[in-house]
């Protein structure tokens, strides 16, 4: 067969046509590109203002009645929050709605959590109980008065327990089995001001306070615990840290390997590891109001004494290893502090500051209602729970106010 051959000049007179055709064609996918980063920008743009500004004026809907107890406070926990009071606990997923729940009698109730779990216990009481979202995993009767708690992402706990001569350091697995004591004196070891287990429950960090003569000193014992967890050999001394003349009365683990020794008036920040080091100190001028953990991140609030026209206080937020991420001067009033996914939320009286994690003000304003008892995100944008002494509302954000 022969082969065809196409003759291209019989298209010369359309040449001219087919270009501007094109020309056309391109001019109007150029224009769609544009219009589509034009789009992409302004949708970008408006998301960085929606949840970054700053917001006065709100509306409140489905308001109900209630006579809530001034001494119930709320935490968030997995998918929901714990509601807690000395008479009890409960776990919601949504607002009003029981998961679970249990009573108690607490005098002095405080709630401590990692990832999976929370334990509820009787600060000066002799009882501590360990819940997951599914309901209470076991209860622990102690032998001597409780004096702080911890946990660990699978569920162990330790305790400080406050004897009449002796203290003592106990860690039990989440069964409520004992797996390692420690009797500690004041003449000997000091007075243990805080303890910590790490995130995978392998390492416990003592921090000892002791004064001989007119000498302070602060101590920071690490134990390694994984002996424990395989056999019942003592708990092992892996090394420590010696202070003088400063108090650390809070441990943070930030992850498994990343501690934060939180003193009066600065930071240790350590490397846990076989050989366990410290990696930075901050130091600062200012003194600490509030500490408080968003996600890996340790967060600050200090007394801006010195330059209170630039804000009350200054917000700060740093990285497990020390690295400063953020840096902001408040100007608010506050009672409490909790955190909320990725926004902090203050409380006092009846004014409410809702910041994000870079220190800004999202939202700022003394709510219409009873005594303001907790603030807490919903569902939707800048929508949240407001719980008052009275009532219960669900607030929403207003970008304009009225008459605008």
């Amino acid at each position: 067969m022969a082969k065809q051959i196409y003759n291209y000049e019989l298209f010369s007179s359309k040449k001219e046509e087919l270009m501007r055709i094109q020309k056309k064609r391109a001019r109007k996918k150029r224009a769609q590109i544009t219009a589509g980063i034009v789009i992409l920008l302004a949708v970008i743009v408006g998301f960085y203002i929606s949840n970054n500004s700053r917001l006065y004026d709100y509306v409140y809907r489905n308001e109900q009645d209630t006579e809530e107890r001034g001494d119930v406070k709320y935490e968030p926990f997995k998918d929901g929050f714990l509601k807690y009071s000395g008479d009890g606990i409960e776990y919601q997923k949504k607002y009003g709605v029981s998961e679970w729940n249990t009573p108690v009698s607490y005098a002095h109730p405080f709630i401590v959590k990692s990832d999976s779990y929370a334990a509820m216990g009787d600060r000066g009481g002799n009882v501590l109980t360990v819940f997951d979202e599914k309901g209470e995993v076991s209860s622990l009767t102690l032998g001597f008065p409780l004096i702080q708690a911890g946990l660990s992402r699978e569920g162990m706990v330790e305790v400080i327990l406050e004897g009449e001569d002796s203290n003592y350091i106990q860690v039990y697995d989440r069964t409520g089995k004992l797996i390692a004591e420690m009797k500690t004196t004041v003449d000997v070891t000091g007075y243990p001001l805080a303890a910590a287990l790490s995130p995978d429950g392998t390492v416990l960090v003592v921090s000892y306070y002791s004064v001989k003569g007119m000498q302070a000193k602060n101590s920071l014992v690490f134990y390694d615990l994984t002996r424990q967890l395989q056999s019942d050999e003592d708990i092992s001394m892996e090394g420590g840290f010696d202070y003088e003349n400063l108090m650390i009365p809070k441990l943070v683990f930030l992850d498994d390997k990343q501690l934060a020794a939180v003193g009066d008036g600065e930071v240790h920040f350590f490397r846990v590891s076989d050989e366990t080091r410290e990696t930075r100190t901050l130091k600062f001028s200012q003194e600490i109001e509030s500490v408080f953990t968003s996600g890996s991140n340790l967060g600050f609030i200090l007394d801006n004494v010195d330059q209170p026209e630039k804000g009350k206080y200054i917000y700060e937020l740093y990285s497990s290893k020390g690295n400063r991420k953020a840096r902001s001067y408040v100007d608010m009033n506050y009672e409490s502090v909790s955190v909320w996914g990725r926004q902090i939320i203050a409380i006092h009286e009846n004014e409410c500051t809702i910041l994000n994690r870079k220190g800004n003000i999202l939202f700022q304003n003394t709510l219409q209602g009873g005594t303001l008892q907790a603030v807490f995100p919903m569902s939707g944008w800048r929508a949240y729970r407001v719980i008052f002494s009275d009532k219960t509302v669900e607030m929403h954000m207003k970008i304009w106010a009225k008459g605008n």
